[in-house]
Formats: structure tokens, C-alpha cells, sequence
């Protein structure tokens, strides 16, 4: 008497299987078939009756008879084919705020006619627009920064704060007469550098502009 291996092989061998060499007795048990069987009257995947000597695949598990082709793809309740899984969203890029403050530690050329403003709190600008221009308003020139400064130092169209499809945040310099730093270096005139939350641009006398995550 021959034994079904759990690849659908008769094997001669009742612990391995003759042909393929798998265990016998791993995963589903093997099945017992006597001499002369013509074909398998059970799913040796899952045990399933087979419902004719003629059925190639397993109503249940999908198991193929005939061991040419994998099972194909179990329908749903409506006999269609479930649609592969979605590819994962991947993350929106955090929110960016600018926060502008006045730090008198930067003016080291202080000028007693025009010293730094004192009890001046941080000022919070969201980074919610494609371009925030940063300088002095000057109504008789008609600029109006996004951001704008009472620093004598700074330029009417210092720099901008450039927000990239992707999220992140450029610092373009207009070529200011006094320059900009970044973490206290200076940047090339008429650059643009990519930024980081934590980075802190400086520029003017007094003027310290830092990148932060919405909260």
C-alpha cells in the first residue's frame, strides 16, 4: 500500500516521500491509498472530499490535483476576484512655523540711536503659504514682507522662505547688503539652502528666525 505525500505524490516510503523527499507526516496527514486507486477522493491540502475524479481543483483550500499550476484565487461572496491591497499612504510632511525673535546678544555693533527692542514676545508664523519674503516694510517702495522687521540691519527684500511641493522648506537669500547666517554661518548670496526643523537663520542686527514643527 502507497501513501499520499502532502505534495500529492504517491510515495512507496510511508516517513519520506519517494519522490519529492518531503516528510510524510508534516503538515496535512498523508492518505492512505490503496493499490489500484485511480485518483485522490480527498484534499491532501485540507482534507476536503473531492467532489469528482474529474475535479482539478479543491472547492476549499483551492489545492490543485493535478500539481501543474498554484490554486487560483479564491473568489468573494459576489464571484469576483479580491482586488490586490492598496500600496501604503506614506506620511504627510509635518506642518513648519518660523519663529521670529529679537535677539539683542546678535548686535554686535550696537548703535545707542537705534537700539533693539526690548519686551518684544516671539512671533509664530505658520508656513502656510509658497513664499514668505522677509525685510523692512517700506509703504513708499510698496514692500510689504510676509515677514516683516523693524531691523535697521536687514534689507527691504531680505530673503524668502520657500515651501517645496514635497514639504520641506528652502532659505533663498535676495542678495541682502548685510548677508544671512544659517546656524551662524554665513550662506552664499543669492542661494538657495535646504532647511530643518531646529535650523536658525540669522540676519540684520538683531533678528533670529527658527524653524519649528507645528505642535
Amino acid at each position: 500500500m502507497t501513501v499520499r505525500c502532502p505534495a500529492g505524490h504517491e510515495s512507496i516510503e510511508h516517513d519520506y516521500c519517494s519522490v519529492c523527499g518531503i516528510a510524510v507526516g508534516g503538515g496535512a496527514p498523508a492518505l492512505l491509498i490503496a493499490p489500484g486507486s485511480p485518483s485522490l477522493t480527498a484534499c491532501p491540502a485540507c482534507g476536503e472530499a473531492r467532489s469528482g475524479v474529474d475535479t482539478r481543483f479543491c472547492e476549499v483550500c483551492r489545492y490543485d490535483f493535478t500539481g501543474k499550476v498554484p490554486p487560483a484565487p479564491l473568489p468573494n461572496a459576489r464571484g469576483l476576484v479580491a482586488a490586490p491591497a492598496p500600496a501604503p499612504v506614506p506620511p504627510r510632511p509635518r506642518a513648519l512655523v518660523l519663529v521670529v525673535q529679537v535677539d539683542p546678544t546678535l548686535d554686535v555693533e550696537p548703535d545707542p540711536g537705534t537700539p533693539p527692542p526690548e519686551g518684544l514676545g516671539d512671533v509664530r508664523v505658520p508656513v502656510t503659504r509658497p513664499e514668505l519674503l522677509v525685510g523692512r516694510k517700506d509703504d513708499v517702495r510698496d514692500v510689504h514682507p510676509d515677514i516683516a522687521l523693524a531691523d535697521p540691519g536687514s534689507s527691504r527684500r531680505h530673503a524668502k522662505f520657500v515651501a517645496m511641493p514635497d514639504g520641506s522648506l528652502v532659505l533663498h537669500d535676495l542678495a541682502s547688503t548685510n548677508g544671512t547666517k544659517l546656524n551662524g554661518v554665513d550662506v552664499v548670496a543669492g542661494s538657495r539652502t535646504a532647511l530643518h526643523i531646529g535650523d536658525e537663520v540669522t540676519l540684520g542686527r538683531w533678528t533670529r528666525i527658527k524653524v519649528e514643527g507645528a505642535s
